[in-house]
């Protein structure tokens, strides 16, 4: 199964649940999972299994947004049924930058041309905005640190 690839758009934090629920024998793709209305599916043409018997499928899908890397081990999960798949919370495919100087004699001005590639779960703007806004919790976070140790 390639539920790995399937990449979704959502603005909720949490969990929530999505099912697949189709009969073989056929291709399987992202269009068959039924998801809640505040989540979305970038590419519903996304492949996640071939069935070559007329059977019935039916997956229960957990549904989280996260950030990074998360290894999922058996022994988390309460129920015996569920099988954990470790994910990557990663919308950022690619960034580049560079500063180009312009302006004539003692006014010389850089500005700063930003690229940005994502997986469609978030936009360029998104993603420089919760880069932004994640920095700046960090600096205030150190800044009142180096604050609480001066005092």
């Amino acid at each position: 199964m390639n539920l790995k690839d399937i990449v979704l758009r959502s603005n909720l934090y949490g969990i929530c649940d999505a099912l697949i629920c189709i009969k073989g024998p056929g291709n399987v793709t992202a269009q068959d999972i039924l998801l809640p209305p505040s989540v979305e599916i970038v590419d519903n043409t996304q492949h996640i299994a071939s069935l070559t018997e007329p059977i019935d499928l039916s997956i229960g899908l957990q549904i989280e947004r996260s950030r990074g890397y998360n290894i999922k081990t058996p022994n988390t999960f309460q129920d015996g049924n569920c099988y954990p798949i470790d994910v990557v919370f990663m919308p950022i495919r690619n960034a580049n930058h560079s500063i180009q100087s312009y302006g004539n004699g003692n006014e010389k001005q850089e500005i700063l041309f930003l690229e940005i590639w994502t997986n469609g779960s978030l936009t360029p703007k998104e993603a420089l905005h919760e880069a932004s806004r994640s920095r700046r919790r960090k600096l205030t976070f150190r800044e009142q640190s180096i604050q609480d140790w001066l005092n």
